[in-house]
Parts: structure tokens; C-alpha cells; sequence
């Protein structure tokens, strides 16, 4: 930075607090560019300040554009918290890219006294005309993007065109060296992609079997079964019916290759990207790529049509979701995971999965257990009236951001319930006016047809407004008594209540667990939480253990739940009978029997609870064994000729 440079001073103490910025674009880059600008940095700190720093490093591979980025996010949160004195960086690229975010970061600097010093762009906020040298290093590094961004569409047509750009290589298809290339035995000269004619035959067959209206799944767990790989684009190495669609679907089966089938949207909020649909791709057509002939393909392409649109007919009825990212879930989305291999439980139905325990995945987890949605709700229920019952303001606490929950779902519903009411009103005019043109002499079939369709719009609003009718406004939680409807309401009903809980809590792990007299495997909850922090949830996690809360995510067979009341009647009663404890506790004689036998069976283990956590996938494990559908079916039909036995457990 030419000219003379004002002093540095701390705001705080003898030592300059400093935050040297440094970043690198893509891997292609050389990392040793990062530690090249903080000696560079470095260097030009020691030219103009003589006395003690404290500088933080801070610099990753990542892009400009991106403001999700740990090292930026952590400058930031220095900043903000007065721990900075100077920012300096070698220019304004290495903080961002886009200029609405530069701006933000030095303003924002500025905004709490943080000085910053950009070297190569002749930037000091010290000076007072920062911004309008600010505003020039801006458009210079803004000019840099989408004129890059076109020169890298340029090459990469081009290189498309002469046979490159090969970035997927599906099942029957291989890349070639650039010697290969430069023969051109397998096509064009330059061509780096060729077919492997060994797999042509298999491909022709699932295209026949597609047609002929065989499963995707069926298929797909054949190929596994004959140990057919799915090629280098498959990074599982398993077949699915998702890997076999985008296969069959792909127009390099007929010769065509395509490129830029998709468009990166930039999100400049974000600095990430949006995937589009191209609707007009780069294509070359290359014959001696085609494992089908362009009749074949047409036909194929025409039955995973008709099965895309008839599964989309029948999804219509469940699109209560539709215009909801994935990551707005109720609870207990996105909540759990396995103590087995780490992965997130997914929604099955009513039910709840390991993501890793499913064909599609391969099988990797062996924990199979799947707790119901409606009971992991209860538990937790159950477990917050707990929390609820608790010493202090804990119980005040909580129902406060109850309430606050439930408000906010109250105004959803009233919300809602107006868009219909106006909704409703518009069809209401739309029906007046067909009613009307029907007896003016219109077309009669098509305005008849039209009019039915609006009636049974009208009809459905009904339905929607039944269902979610707001409620008269009543005094929140007036009573304990009304707290467990509330909460299992939030639970059913309120995304924000269901973020609560995630952010929340801070670990819910589901396990396998196993009773002493039964190869039946349920699952158990573990629950690990800051109590303090679920009351607060702007505290920061405190340095103490977790608390740790074990709960069944099961309904409990009577002998179970019996356990610590016979054993209390037996210790208090030493001299009373099976038959009198059974009706001191108004149960059957039978059942405390069986509870009295269980007890034994922990004592001579050893165990103080009645499941023990598996860590091993068991030898025996009723209920887990794969079903016989018609995928498996087809899939041991196939094994059989091969010599392969079927799995059974």
C-alpha cells in the first residue's frame, strides 16, 4: 500500500489484536497460496507497526461467493464481539466475491471501531475517502467474476464438442486415455469415452424388462445379487432404482451425448447454487456410443413416462407437503440417529429407519429396529412433562415458550383459514359466471365441465376448513391438564416447536436392545441433554456431562412394568404369596409371576435394567428376517442360478 500509512493503536491494552484473512478458490489451486499472503501480510505489518500482535490466521479452500464459510463466519463473530482491532487481508477477493457482502463485512467492521487494511486494493478505512476507493476495488474484482464465468462456458463447450468434458460414466460405458483418444479406433478422434460391447446385451435387457412393466427395485437388487457392478459413476457400488432410472433415461444409450444438462444458478444471498433443468443442452451425436437403436430407446423412454406420471397421479392425494423444503420436518425428523453406524433415522411411513439399514442402501447398517412415530412422540411427551415437573423456574420457563408455540400455531391456522375464505369467495364468482354463460346458450359440455371442476375445488375448501377450523380463543394452559394436549399438538403440528427441540437437544440416539428371555430386538432411546440449556436455549452448552435419559421406544410388555412394584411389595412383604402381591396391584397372577422369573433373570446377570444395549449385531433376532416380496423373489431366482444362497437373517 503506496503513501504514508496513520499509526496503529490498540483499542485495549499493548497488543494489536489483528485477523489475517487468506483464500483460496477451487483444489486446483496451490494451498501454499494461503500461507504465501499471511507472510506477505505479516511482512507489511512489520513495516508500519513496531509493537506487540496477537494475529489470528484464518483462510480455507473455498469459494469467494460462498458466506456459509467457518473462517469468515468466526472473523465475523470476533468482530462483532469487540476482539479485533485490525482486519487485514491482501485484497478485497480474499474476504468475498460479491460485492453486496464486502460491503457488509467492512461497514460492519467500521460500525464497532475494527479497523481494515487491504493491501493490494490501497484500502484503509483509516482514511477518509476508504469508500470511494472501496467502491473501485468493488468493481474491479465484481468484473472478474462473470467475465471468468464465460470464459470457463467458452472452453467448456468447446471441449465438449471436440470429445471432452466426460464427468459421468454410467454402467456399459468407459473412459479412454488421451492416447486412446488420439487414435480414434472407438469413435471420432478425441472422443475420451467409448462403450464396452460386453455390456450391450444386458442393457437391451433391462430396456425389454422395463417395458415389459418388471420393477425397478426387483431389477435393481438382481443386478446386485449377480454381482453385476454398477460403474465408476456410482460411488456405493450398489444398484438402485434411482441409479437404474438415470441409466435408462440417459440418451447416450441411443448415441446422443449431452452436455450441460443441467444450469448452476448462482444465490447471491447465499453464494451458493440452484440446479436448473436445461431445457436446450449441448448435444453431439456420436453412433458408435449406442448400446440401443434410436427405436428402442423412444420405447423406453416412453414406459418410464408413463410410470413417472402414474406414480405422480397417485402421489396428488399426499401433497400436503408440496412447497416445504426437506428440512422443514415435525418432530421426531430429523431428530434421531443410530448408535450403530451414526446415520440419520428416516421417515418410513408411521414408522422410523436407520437411512443405512435399507436395500437401497446397500444393507450397511445392521440395525433394523423401527420405532413408531406415534410412540417416540409419547415418550417424549412424557419425558418433557417430566422436565416440566422439575425444580425452580424450570416449569414456568417452559410453558411460557409453550404458549409462544402454540400462538404462533394459532396464527398459522387463522391465516390459512382467511386465504380460503377468499379463495372460496373467487370461486364463488367463477361458478356465478358459468352458471350464467350455461343459460346465455354457451358451449355447454365444456362450461358443464368446467363448472364441476370449480364445485369440487368449493368442496374441498370445506374439507380443509373442518379440519383446521380455529379454535375459540381460550386461555393457554390453564391447567396442568391441558399441557399434554398442547405439547402432543406441537409435536403433530408446529415446525418451529420442532426446531426448538433439535436445536435443544442435544443427542437422541436410538439402539438395539434386547431382553433376557426373547431373541425380539426393540428400540431403546437415549437421550443426552443440557437441562439448563433446554430451558434457555440462548445458553451455550455448559463444560458439565450431559444428563443422560434412557427411554423405551416401545410399549413394554407387563412384566416389565411390574418390575420395581412387585420387588417393592417383595422387600416390604417378604412372607406374602405370588397371588397376594397380584391383587395388591389389581394385575393377574400370571403376570407377576413372569415379573418375579424376569428379576431372577437380571440377578443372575447381573443387570440393574431389564435391556441390555446391543453394540454387536446379533446371532439370533426374531422379526428381522427380510421378507419374501416379489423384488426378493426375482432376486433369489437369479442368486439360485448363480449358486448364491439366499439371505435369512
Amino acid at each position: 500500500m503506496p503513501g504514508e500509512v496513520r499509526p496503529l493503536s490498540p483499542k485495549s491494552g499493548d497488543t494489536l489484536r489483528v485477523i489475517a484473512l487468506g483464500r483460496i478458490s477451487t483444489v486446483h489451486q496451490d494451498v501454499e497460496n494461503i500461507a504465501a499472503s499471511y507472510r506477505y501480510i505479516e511482512s507489511y505489518l512489520g513495516k508500519i507497526y513496531q509493537g506487540p500482535l496477537d494475529i489470528t490466521f484464518l483462510g480455507e479452500q473455498a469459494s469467494g461467493m460462498r458466506t456459509d464459510r467457518a473462517t469468515i463466519r468466526q472473523a465475523e463473530d470476533m468482530i462483532a464481539g469487540g476482539q479485533v482491532d485490525l482486519v487485514i487481508a491482501e485484497d478485497l477477493s480474499r474476504i468475498y466475491r460479491n460485492p453486496r457482502h464486502q460491503f457488509a463485512f467492512v461497514q460492519d467492521a467500521v460500525d464497532v471501531g475494527t479497523r481494515v487494511i487491504l493491501i493490494g486494493d490501497n484500502i484503509d478505512t483509516a482514511d477518509e475517502t476508504w469508500e470511494v476507493t472501496m467502491g473501485a476495488a468493488a468493481l474491479r474484482h465484481g468484473l472478474h467474476i462473470p467475465d471468468t464465468r464465460r470464459r470457463v462456458r467458452r472452453t467448456a463447450t468447446h471441449a465438449f464438442h471436440q470429445g471432452g468434458m466426460v464427468q459421468k460414466i454410467r454402467f456399459g460405458y468407459r473412459k479412454l486415455s488421451r492416447e486412446e483418444a488420439a487414435l480414434g479406433a472407438f469413435g471420432p478422434k478425441g472422443l475420451r469415452i467409448a462403450k464396452v460391447p460386453d455390456h450391450t446385451e444386458m442393457i437391451q435387457e433391462l430396456a425389454r424388462r422395463v417395458i415389459a412393466g418388471d420393477s425397478y427395485i426387483a431389477l435393481a437388487e438382481e443386478l446386485n445379487h449377480r454381482g453385476i457392478a454398477p460403474g465408476p459413476y456410482v460411488t456405493s457400488g450398489r444398484w438402485s432404482p434411482r441409479v437404474l432410472i438415470e441409466l435408462l433415461s440417459d440418451p447416450i444409450l441411443a448415441g446422443l451425448r449431452t452436455f450441460r444438462d443441467t444450469i448452476c444458478r448462482p444465490v447471491f444471498r447465499t453464494g451458493r447454487h440452484r440446479a436448473e433443468r436445461n431445457a436446450a443442452p449441448e448435444t453431439a451425436c456420436v453412433p458408435e456410443l449406442a448400446h440401443l437403436s434410436e427405436t428402442e430407446f423412444e420405447s423406453l423412454q416412453r414406459a418410464i413416462g408413463a410410470r413417472r406420471q402414474l406414480r405422480l397421479q397417485k402421489s396428488t392425494p399426499r401433497a400436503s407437503r408440496r412447497g416445504v423444503t426437506r428440512s422443514r420436518t415435525l418432530w421426531p425428523g430429523q431428530a434421531l440417529r443410530c448408535g450403530i453406524c451414526g446415520s440419520w433415522f428416516h421417515l418410513f411411513g408411521a414408522t422410523l429407519r436407520c437411512s443405512q439399514s435399507t436395500a437401497r442402501s446397500g444393507d450397511r447398517c445392521w440395525n433394523h429396529v423401527q420405532p413408531r412415530t406415534a410412540v417416540v412422540r409419547e415418550r417424549l411427551l412424557t419425558w418433557i412433562l417430566m422436565i416440566l415437573d422439575g425444580p425452580g423456574d424450570r416449569s414456568r420457563l417452559v410453558t411460557d415458550r409453550l404458549i409462544k408455540f402454540e400462538e404462533l400455531l394459532t396464527a398459522r391456522t387463522d391465516n390459512a383459514h382467511v386465504a380460503r375464505q377468499k379463495q372460496r369467495a373467487a370461486l364463488k364468482r367463477q361458478a356465478q359466471t358459468l352458471t350464467d354463460a350455461i343459460l346465455a346458450g354457451g358451449e355447454l359440455a365444456s362450461l358443464v365441465q368446467r363448472l364441476q371442476a370449480v364445485e369440487g375445488e368449493m368442496k374441498a375448501l370445506d374439507v380443509a376448513d373442518q379440519a383446521t377450523r380455529p379454535q375459540p380463543h381460550r386461555k393457554k394452559c390453564a391447567s396442568k391438564l391441558a399441557v399434554p394436549q398442547l405439547i402432543y399438538q406441537l409435536l403433530r403440528e408446529s415446525y418451529p416447536f420442532a426446531d426448538w427441540l433439535r436445536k435443544t437437544i442435544s443427542e437422541f440416539v436410538v439402539y438395539p436392545a434386547q431382553a433376557l428371555d426373547t431373541p425380539q430386538i426393540r428400540p431403546m432411546g437415549v437421550l443426552r441433554v443440557d437441562l439448563n440449556r433446554f430451558v434457555d436455549d440462548m445458553r451455550t452448552v455448559s463444560a458439565e456431562p450431559l444428563e443422560e435419559f434412557e427411554i423405551p421406544l416401545f410399549t413394554e410388555p407387563q412384566p416389565i412394568r411390574l418390575l420395581e412394584a412387585c420387588a417393592a411389595l417383595q422387600r416390604d412383604h417378604p412372607r406374602w404369596s405370588l397371588h397376594r402381591i397380584a391383587a395388591a396391584l389389581g394385575v393377574n397372577t400370571m403376570g407377576v409371576k413372569r415379573s418375579v422369573d424376569y428379576g431372577r433373570l437380571m440377578a443372575e446377570a447381573g443387570m440393574t435394567k431389564p435391556y441390555r444395549i446391543l453394540q454387536e449385531a446379533p446371532v439370533v433376532a426374531s422379526r428381522w428376517r427380510k421378507r419374501a416380496g416379489a423384488g426378493n423373489a426375482v432376486a433369489q431366482a437369479s442368486g439360485a442360478e448363480l449358486g448364491i444362497a439366499p439371505a435369512s437373517s
